[in-house]
This record gives structure tokens, C-alpha cells and sequence, in this order.
């Protein structure tokens, strides 16, 4: 009688990817004030992840966190944000495109970062390659930053937008010489122009009376048709 000898194959057990340490991972803790949270799948994996920000009241520094679930969770201090509060508002998407690989589609985090004469500055959070939050530039080493305010003359807002299968982020500007009764409008494309880089892209030029519905997208912010709440 033959016996046929048995093969046994050993499976390797899976193993999750290390989660990356990363520079800043200060944490809010008891005495932390003004926290705000935010969801949004910030690594592209399919998971909710959070935000939170908040104020440091001893030094009045002010934060943007970002906690992946399963990965590392990191923060950005934020810089020349002054007596104005700070505060995550929502995700939005600086350049989601259909039929990119699996992880390349990430919300971006949508977050005031400061005050201006009229209204606020806005600013855009990611997760980097390396696996940590970063604050995007406008490619000359400061912030990007998207002011949205109501002025008598000047107006500003944003609003996210698409095409073909894409989506991205447009800041939206407005202007009035003759007392509001016409008004200037520019619509510009948010490009991303590198892995933590924002510019303006290509600029729309077009006029608004000043009873036309239209122009109230011009001093708020705005995705798809849903406002995004500014109060604080």
C-alpha cells in the first residue's frame, strides 16, 4: 500500500501596516476650550475618520487634528490665526477624479483658520504620503487661504464644483463700483498643484446685477447646493 505524503503550507499572518509617528501629535486634554469635530475619510480607505480643533487657553495657540481610524493621529499648530477662533467645519474634495487607484480619492478637511476686516479666512488640511496631517501652501511657503466675507464693495465666498467625473474646490469673488447695483464676478478654479500645494487655476470673469440670487454664492460657502455654516 502507498501512502501519499501530505503537503502543509503555512499562511504568514497579516500584519497592519505600521502607523507612522509623526511630528506633532499633540492631543486636546481637560483644560482645552472651543472644540469642534469634523468627519471624513482623510487616508482614502473607505473608513469614517475625525477632526478636532481647539484652543490651547494658556498660550492661546490654536490646532487642527487629524485621527485616522487604524493609523496615526496628528496635528497641525496653526499659525497667525490672532484673536479669532479656530474651527473645523467638514470635508470636502480638492481633486477627486473617477477611475483613480484604490486610496488616491481622500476628503480634505475644510477648517477656519483666522478672521479677515469682513468675514473669515479658510483653510484646507490633508494626509500626506507619509501618513500625517498637513495644512496645504499656496506654493511661496504661506497658508493657501480662502477669505470668505460680506463687504459693501467686496464680496467672497466658495463653492465645491465638478465635471466629467471630477470634483474640486472654486473661490468665488465679487466687486461693485456703482453702489450694488452691478456687481463683477470671478470664478476661480482651486488647482492642486503638488502633493501639499494649492494656486489658482483658470479664472472665470462674468457681471451679476445686483438683484440676481446668483450673487449670494458670494460670501458664503457652498457644496452642491449645501451651505457650509460658518457661526462659531
Amino acid at each position: 500500500t502507498t501512502t501519499a505524503a501530505t503537503t502543509t503550507t503555512t499562511v504568514p499572518p497579516t500584519t497592519a501596516p505600521p502607523v507612522p509617528a509623526c511630528a506633532n501629535t499633540t492631543a486636546p486634554d481637560s483644560s482645552s476650550d472651543s472644540l469642534a469635530i469634523a468627519n471624513g475619510d482623510w487616508d482614502g480607505d473607505g473608513t469614517e475618520d475625525s477632526a478636532v480643533s481647539w484652543v490651547d487657553p494658556s498660550t492661546m495657540d490654536w490646532y487642527v487634528r487629524l485621527e485616522v481610524a487604524g493609523g496615526a493621529s496628528s496635528t497641525v499648530l496653526l499659525q497667525g490665526v490672532g484673536p479669532a477662533p479656530a474651527r473645523v467645519l467638514d470635508r470636502v474634495d480638492v481633486d477627486f477624479g473617477l477611475g483613480l487607484e484604490p486610496g488616491a480619492n481622500r476628503d480634505e478637511l475644510l477648517a477656519i483658520v483666522g478672521s479677515n476686516s469682513a468675514g473669515w479666512n479658510l483653510g484646507l488640511f490633508g494626509i500626506g504620503a507619509d501618513g500625517c496631517a498637513f495644512q496645504f501652501d499656496n506654493g511661496g511657503g504661506d497658508p493657501f487661504i480662502i477669505p470668505v466675507h460680506n463687504a459693501v464693495a467686496v464680496r467672497s465666498g466658495m463653492m465645491c464644483d465638478g465635471a466629467a467625473g471630477s470634483q474640486f474646490l472654486v473661490r468665488l469673488e465679487a466687486e461693485t463700483s456703482d453702489g450694488g447695483l452691478n456687481w463683477t464676478t470671478h470664478d476661480t478654479r482651486i488647482e492642486r498643484s503638488g502633493p501639499t500645494t494649492l494656486t489658482d487655476g483658470i479664472t472665470i470673469d462674468g457681471s451679476l446685477a445686483g438683484g440676481d440670487p446668483q450673487l449670494n454664492l458670494y460670501g458664503r460657502v457652498e457644496c452642491f447646493g449645501a451651505p457650509i455654516v460658518l457661526d462659531i
